[in-house]
């Protein structure tokens, strides 16, 4: 269904570059994301200005909503459709935006590396399955993959679950406390949240637009109830 409508929306130009747009928007999230990660996690340099591109995002966000309210205003009703679903994801983009930097800020206010615990090497392995789910979420977007997708909403209950055992865990770990224990703590939060939101954007592709962003379960047939 979602492939019907976009098909339509982009024989028109202004649907045309609202779609530019918000690849673009993911693009400079994906960025972000892994410049923010390497720094916190590996100490890697950031060697450009991650703040102008997260401010890039906002603006983005603005001119996408604008040339779409433009494009309602003068589509047929049936025609609606495919543009409440991208209102709905460049929202979700923007947050990813926001959870990157606040990754980079928890990064410069350590006074030190965080130390080569079993907590680091989980959000080394988190990663790499975080930095997937952009090309993925990016294919269930625009070419309607349901594979895609479906893939990106159970690698995040991977994810989710990880971030959520990490939490438990530092609460009841006496032997982490202070700066350490907090700055693990918001580290799962913001993977968590980037993977909840490229989790939003994927979801576009299997879940009628009023679902948008929830895990859809198979219905269980009335016999197997």
């Amino acid at each position: 269904m979602l492939t019907n409508i976009l098909n339509i929306l982009r024989k028109q130009d202004v649907m045309k570059e609202v779609e530019s747009k918000i690849k673009e928007m993911l693009d400079l999230s994906h960025s972000l994301y892994v410049a923010s990660s390497g720094a916190l996690l590996e100490r890697y340099p950031v060697d450009f200005d991650l703040y102008a591109k997260d401010r890039k995002i906002n603006l983005l966000v603005v001119e996408v909503r604008r040339k779409v309210v433009e494009h309602l205003s003068i589509s047929e009703p049936h025609m609606v459709g495919g543009e409440l679903v991208y209102l709905k994801v460049i929202t979700d983009i923007e947050r990813i935006g926001d959870y990157s930097k606040n990754i980079l800020d928890l990064s410069k206010l350590l006074t030190k590396p965080l130390p080569d615990t079993r907590y680091l090497r989980k959000f080394r392995e988190l990663y790499p399955m975080v930095d997937e789910f952009f090309p993925m979420a990016e294919k269930a977007l625009f070419q309607d993959d349901q594979e895609a997708a479906n893939q990106v909403l159970e690698d995040h209950m991977v994810v989710n679950e990880t971030c959520e055992g990490i939490t438990a865990e530092l609460l009841r770990d006496a032997q982490v406390c202070g700066e350490e224990g907090i700055a693990l703590a918001l580290t799962a939060r913001y993977f968590k949240r980037v993977s909840s939101h490229l989790k939003n954007v994927a979801s576009s592709a299997v879940n009628p637009y009023s679902q948008i962003g929830y895990f859809k379960r198979p219905e269980v047939p009335e016999d197997n109830k």
